[in-house]
């Protein structure tokens, strides 16, 4: 049976969940659908400043050109 918090989980880690983590209860997969949620946003964040961090390098006129080209 699919519960509205294993959905969650399944779409957050783009998979169908393994047996393991089938034997939680919907409380624990929903608290585990929000961490993933909140790994996922500072992953984003981090990657974000890493790409600032190395454009330092580029003339301030074209950071912008050059951020484009780069990650589209």
């Amino acid at each position: 049976m699919s519960t509205p918090a294993r959905r969650l989980l399944e779409e957050e880690l783009d998979m169908q969940l393994p047996d393991g983590l089938c034997a939680l209860k919907d409380e624990e997969l929903s608290d585990l659908a929000d961490r993933v949620l909140e790994a996922k946003e500072r992953q984003s964040l981090a990657l974000e400043v890493g790409i600032d961090d190395a454009l330092e390098i580029v003339p301030r006129l074209v950071r912008g050109p050059v951020r484009k080209i780069l990650f589209g």
